[in-house]
């Protein structure tokens, strides 16, 4: 390549970025609907997969990930989401299922200790048994299993009533809900994926249904036709069942703040492929204003997703036309 060239292809990036910035600086952001208000469609089924900061410490990126689940989760129960999905790579919400639990537990019931966070609230995901020899690799599943380890933690909440309040005089007039207003919050699934939800777990499944061809096939006479291979329906039965997690309608990528002037390119990093072929996938693209940025930069220390993302997220999946793949 020629100096010429290296030249031009120099000036062409640096123009780019510098409309970029330019860009940035006096764009002015446009706020969103409200969260209560009503769009065309909402995801029955949302995703939320969390990036965090390489440069900051453990500790951040775990209150990190533990403030985004109880934010987002409050929001998804006023809207009327049902079913949410919250990916980090490295497993850490895994870990902290009982903490998260309690974290989105009805407040109503913290003071009852009967109601405390047990694991009975907590679907965790399947372990396969350990193997007799210590030198030989585990199997999971073991033989003759149709229940593949696909390393999904799922907890399910409770539809959320408002506690009767005492009347204090016989004369108080009772107020009345405006019309349209819900005063019950919707339930809410809740499942806890890591990286070992995604391939490893396709490769689980399939190793489940080659096990039990091999194991028919050494049973059977000659005369007993070979069993088929697994249909794409079947994966997906076993993938998307009662030990999985069905495919969302709507993924919101977040990083953790702060974020460069110029964000980098979305990446879902190792999030379950399989269930993502119809999903709508949000992340803020475009490089954030000058205000939003700077701010950004001096709350780096609350980290959280902010209501404002969740619902221009919402909007913009209201906006989208479904295809399909067609």
């Amino acid at each position: 390549m020629s100096w010429l060239t290296s030249s031009l292809l120099f000036f062409l990036h640096a123009l780019y970025r510098l409309v970029l910035v330019l860009k940035a600086v006096f764009r002015s952001d446009t706020d969103p609907r409200t969260l209560t208000a009503e769009r065309s469609k909402l995801p029955q089924h949302l995703a939320l997969a969390l990036v965090p900061n390489p440069g900051a410490d453990d500790e951040a990126n775990e209150q990190y990930l533990l403030n985004s689940v109880e934010k987002v989760a409050g929001w998804c129960r006023v809207v009327g989401i049902r079913q949410l999905s919250v990916y980090d790579r490295e497993g850490i919400l895994a870990r902290c299922a009982l903490d998260l639990r309690g974290r989105l537990q009805p407040p109503l019931k913290k003071a009852d200790p009967e109601e405390s966070p047990t694991e009975c609230d907590i679907q965790y995901p399947l372990t396969p048994p350990p193997s007799d020899d210590a030198d030989s690799r585990p199997l999971s599943p073991h033989p003759g299993s149709d229940t593949p380890r696909l390393s999904v933690t799922t907890i399910r909440l409770p539809i959320e009533q408002p506690k009767p309040k005492r009347r204090v005089s016989a004369l108080k007039r009772r107020r009345v809900p405006p019309k349209g207003e819900n005063t019950d919050v919707a339930p809410l699934t809740l499942n806890i994926l890591s990286y070992q939800s995604g391939k490893p777990a396709v490769a689980a499944a399939a190793t489940m249904y080659l096990r039990n061809i091999r194991q028919s096939r050494h049973n059977d006479t000659p005369t007993t036709p070979s069993p088929a291979l697994p249909s794409i329906q079947e994966l997906s039965a076993v993938l998307e069942g009662e030990n999985g997690f069905s495919s969302p309608d709507l993924m919101i990528v977040h990083r953790k703040p702060p974020i460069a002037f110029v964000p980098p390119p979305a990446e879902l990093g190792g999030f379950p492929p399989w269930q993502t072929r119809l999903t709508e996938i949000y992340w803020e693209s475009r490089p954030p204003s000058f205000s939003s940025w700077w701010n950004a930069r001096r709350t780096a220390n609350s980290p959280s997703i902010e209501e404002v993302e969740f619902r221009r997220a919402l909007d913009e999946f209201a906006r989208a036309e479904m295809r399909l793949g067609k």
